[in-house]
């Protein structure tokens, strides 16, 4: 995954630039299907490019990992630390692929087993 796409898109550059409503916006982030993070001067939202596909849409699969992600407590940083991990055995694409290709079942299996991990006595 290329630095760009973690790259904070504000709010406002969203809703001009790919015709996303406000409203869904604030939905997905309070519904726990988007990160986002408020600027502490301005007040204004910002969200990692990662999470949008073609035409500005956040698939269903981005908004199950988020979801996932976030009630298990693993930052946005992790989760894309995870995201960037090489798929299989022969280095394949990576995690954050199979979001793209609608196989976020897989992710979400994943990002549970960080969780999992995280838990054992080690």
């Amino acid at each position: 995954m290329h630095d760009t796409l973690t790259t904070p898109l504000p709010a406002s550059w969203l809703v001009s630039r790919l015709g996303i409503r406000p409203a869904e916006i604030d939905r997905l982030r309070e519904r726990g299907e988007l990160f986002g993070a408020q600027h502490d001067a301005t007040g204004e939202w910002f969200y990692p490019a990662w999470q949008f596909g073609p035409g500005g849409e956040v698939p269903p699969g981005v908004r199950a990992v988020v979801r996932v992600a976030r009630s298990l407590g693993i930052t946005e940083e992790r989760l894309v630390s995870v995201l960037r991990r090489r798929v299989g055995l022969m280095g394949g694409g990576r995690l954050f692929d199979l979001l793209f290709e609608g196989r976020a079942d897989s992710v979400v299996e994943a990002v549970r087993s960080l969780n999992v991990a995280q838990a054992m006595p080690g």
